[in-house]
């Protein structure tokens, strides 16, 4: 009788220890994340079921717009502690943000247990905040961007890879195809390539691959903090092609009235040769048009080819960014540890394997990436993250994209009213200017030199036509230009205003002895 008292006393005990934990779990785990595309609501549906049966943890999914995202989870952060997200997933260029304004926690605790060596490094620097220590997030899944090609238009023109691994080779090759007059099955005119010009939101990832490939960068270290990089040479010569590309008639004519989803819809469209885009549109192809995929248009019957990366004089690169997972800061700690649970289960290799394959994007782990490599769809993107790289992780850089986003659509803006190349030029000085003035002024960084010194240096790379210049022999062209950096550039402008001083005085040392020199004559006479 009393051992079997003991067995209902320890079965009631279980149960009520059971539902104490269920009471404290029920409703209380929330992750958001945003609408990822095709198959990411499923995935999360079954990583989130997954994780229930296995710690009897239910756990509520939200789902943000990417345009509504950041402002939201910023919100909720600061105003509704009490509702924020236990796990919340951000792009990688939020994270020093969201870190430095102390909205989220470090997990340097946890990072044994998950194991940071699984993640590469270009992907995982934006962990961090640059320059300090502490670690806020672990990345979750990589965008990195591929240049695409129309399989079927590339073999008839009879095109092969190393008709294009260099910037000179493609603007060749982008206006040979223009001049072929081609035209889809629809009777629709092809063009050669498009960049978005008009109302985007990625302008500045379309534009690294030339300003890094030809060695210029958005914003580089100076002294304690950052500055603008916008006019130092190498990113203006960057900057110079990517607006030749932009404004030119046949080689992107689109590009003034289309943004970043117009170029892709474009190329499924088969009415783009060429796309630099996103790597979830190969894994549309597996879905019917009816599930929200891509397996029934002209792209998928023509085949997309994945090139090499274009090559510029600093080498080749392309934009790497994605998306991290992060544990959110609130007042009531007492759910931490679940969060930290499901934190940890959802970066678990298998898991994050089975939300990059609904998806499309690729697995931010290193091993899963290994067996990614095997399918040649995706070999080429997978060989190509040693070469990517991603935007700087300073709390600033929202900031600062903001202004890059505003000027590739000026960029458009302009072209698409100024035909006139003096002026285009004059204008796009201007703007570059400008922006540089921006981006300084949110990094807290003083210029020495003048409005008028500065436009003066800006236009000269603006007013060459690189069409002509350019594709002829673009290392002997880059070579021959000054190519000072910004700073050395202030310095050079010191020193020609010291000679100016000198060259002027000893000119007028110079009419003085011939005055004098006169006067004397005169009075001999």
């Amino acid at each position: 009788m009393i051992k079997t008292l003991k067995k209902i006393t320890c079965l009631v005990s279980l149960v009520l220890g059971l539902s104490a934990t269920q009471t404290v779990a029920a409703d209380s785990l929330s992750i958001w994340v945003m609408d990822n595309g095709q198959g990411s609501k499923i995935a999360m549906s079954r990583i989130v079921k997954k994780f229930y049966r296995e710690t009897r943890i239910p756990v509520k999914v939200t789902y943000l717009s990417w345009g509504e995202a950041f402002n939201k989870i910023s919100r909720t952060l600061v105003d509704s502690n009490d509702v924020a997200p236990d796990v919340i997933q951000l792009g990688s260029t939020w994270v020093p943000h969201f870190a430095a304004e102390g909205l989220i926690r470090p997990i340097d605790f946890l990072m044994p247990k998950i194991d940071s060596a699984r993640f590469l490094g270009e992907g995982f620097r934006s962990s961090h905040i640059s320059g300090r220590p502490g670690t806020f997030s672990v990345p979750w899944f990589i965008d990195v961007r591929g240049f695409f090609v129309n399989e079927r238009i590339w073999q008839e023109l009879g095109f092969d890879s190393s008709d294009i691994e260099t910037f000179s080779q493609f603007v060749g090759v982008l206006k040979t195809i223009a001049k072929a007059d081609l035209k889809t099955d629809d009777d629709v005119k092809v063009t050669p390539f498009a960049l978005p010009g008009k109302n985007d939101w990625a302008g500045q990832q379309c534009m690294a691959p030339l300003i890094w490939s030809h060695g210029g960068d958005f914003v580089v270290p100076s002294g304690k903090g950052y500055r603008s990089a916008l006019l130092d040479s190498n990113t203006l010569v960057g900057l110079a092609l990517y607006a030749e590309i932009m404004g030119d008639p046949q080689m992107a004519p689109y590009s003034l009235f289309e943004n970043s989803a117009d170029n892709a819809n474009g190329f499924v469209r088969s009415e783009r040769v060429f796309l630099y885009g996103t790597s979830e549109l190969i894994k549309q192809l597996d879905y019917s048009e009816k599930a929200g995929g891509l397996a029934n248009t002209a792209i998928a019957k023509d085949g997309i080819k994945v090139l090499n990366l274009l090559s510029g004089p600093a080498g080749s690169f392309s934009f790497m960014g994605g998306s991290h997972l992060a544990l959110g800061k609130k007042k009531d700690t007492s759910k931490y540890p679940y969060a930290e649970k499901l934190f940890a289960y959802m970066l678990r290799a298998d898991n994050i394997d089975a939300f990059s394959r609904q998806v499309g994007f690729l697995p931010a782990d290193r091993s899963i990436l290994h067996i990614w490599n095997r399918d040649s769809r995706y070999s080429k993107l997978v060989a190509g993250l040693e070469n990517c790289r991603s935007f700087p992780n300073i709390p600033e850089w929202g900031e600062v994209e903001a202004v890059l986003i505003d000027l590739s659509n000026d960029m458009g803006n302009l072209f698409s009213e100024t035909e006139n190349r003096q002026k285009r030029g004059e204008i796009l000085a201007k703007l570059v200017y400008d922006a540089n003035a921006k981006i300084n002024g949110i990094l807290k960084h003083s210029d020495t030199l003048t409005e008028e010194e500065m436009l003066r240096w800006v236009q000269q790379f603006f007013l060459v036509d690189y069409n002509e210049v350019y594709p002829k022999n673009a290392a002997d062209f880059i070579s021959r230009q000054e190519r000072p950096t910004a700073d050395e550039f202030a310095d050079k402008m010191f020193w020609v205003k010291i000679l100016g001083v000198v060259v002027t005085g000893i000119l007028v040392v110079c009419v003085v002895a011939v005055v004098v020199s006169r006067k004397r004559k005169n009075k001999s006479r």
